[in-house]
Formats: structure tokens, C-alpha cells, sequence
């Protein structure tokens, strides 16, 4: 099985996904995608908390047909950083991984691989526009849609961040601001 992480693997992301893995299967195996808004507050991956890690993390399942083919997580040093929306968003990207696994695989007639090779593959077949789209995505949604923060991550006017949003067809998104948290690249 593949694991696409957010911020890279490290030994507290091997820890969460095994938990996650070995706690949580049948969820994973029906399509449900674990989210962990407080590792101080919940147990499901731990008896207690644990020292260093993250403070919260979702874990969501990748599915190729009916077959699961990979996990994708995305953790957070800031408790209850993902949203509803957000959960639902992952959903969907989660299925452009399926895609980067498989796809890669079929179109040269052969078996999928479970590697990054699929994950070149499919970014090598995929549009610039549609990787910078999903990019820009990423940064307002991490961000809350602050768009002077984000154009200063990407080093663009705001102006530029506007119009990016009218040409790929993004609608923007007002989003009630929670507690202040750094910029997150």
C-alpha cells in the first residue's frame, strides 16, 4: 500500500498511520476517513497523548474502483485544523491520487504500481494549469482564504491571486476565521 503525505514521512507519521491502520481498517475498507481534531483530547489512536507529533491529523482512504490502493494524510501542528469542507476536499483530491496510482500503470498495459514512479507518471501527463489550480486551492484552504497571506506564500499581488481565481474558475469562498494560526506552506 502507497502513502502520499502532506509535509513528508517522518517516525510520528509511520506511528499515526499504523495506528490509524490498525485501529480504524474496516472505516478505511467503507470509505471512511479518520480525522483526529485534538490528539490531546482523543484517544482513538493512542491510550493517551503522546509527547512531539502532530496535534491533529486525518488519515483518508484511496480507492481505485473497489480496491483500497493507497492512504493519503495530512496532519497539522494546530488542533481542528481541517473543516468539514476541508475533509470533503480531501475526499476529492484523494481520488486524483487513485488516479496518479493506477493510471500510470494501465496506459503502458502493465500492473499498477504501488510506488512514486505511478505518482511521476501521472504528473507528468497532467496539466500545468490543473496542478496549479489544485496548489491554489491548497494555499486559500490552509490559510482560510486570506488572500493577502497567500500571495505573499507565492510571492504574487493580490491582484494576481483574483485573477488566477477568475481563470480557473474558482468561486470565492467566505470562511468564518477561527483562532489565528501561522501561514502554512
Amino acid at each position: 500500500m502507497t502513502l502520499f503525505a502532506s509535509r513528508g514521512i517522518d517516525q510520528n507519521v509511520l506511528d499515526a498511520v499504523d495506528a490509524a491502520w490498525s485501529r480504524h481498517r474496516e472505516g478505511f475498507l467503507q470509505g471512511q476517513t479518520l480525522y483526529v481534531p485534538d490528539r490531546e483530547q482523543d484517544t482513538r489512536l493512542t491510550g493517551a497523548p503522546d509527547r512531539g507529533g502532530p496535534a491533529s491529523l486525518a488519515v483518508a482512504p484511496v480507492f481505485s474502483g473497489d480496491e483500497l490502493v493507497a492512504l493519503f494524510y495530512v496532519d497539522s501542528l494546530q488542533p481542528h485544523f481541517c473543516t468539514a469542507h476541508d475533509l470533503e476536499r480531501m475526499g476529492k483530491f484523494s481520488r486524483i491520487l487513485a488516479k496518479a496510482v493506477t493510471n500510470g500503470a494501465a496506459a503502458e498495459g502493465r500492473e499498477p504500481a504501488r510506488t512514486s514512479e505511478a505518482w511521476a507518471h501521472y504528473l507528468e501527463r497532467t496539466p500545468v494549469d490543473d496542478m496549479a489550480r489544485e496548489k491554489l486551492l491548497l494555499l486559500l484552504n490552509r490559510n482560510e482564504w486570506n488572500i493577502a497571506r497567500v500571495s505573499r506564500l507565492m510571492n504574487v499581488t493580490r491582484r494576481t491571486i483574483y485573477l488566477r481565481l477568475q481563470r480557473y474558475g474558482i468561486p470565492r469562498e467566505k470562511i468564518r476565521k477561527t483562532l489565528r494560526r501561522p501561514a502554512m506552506v
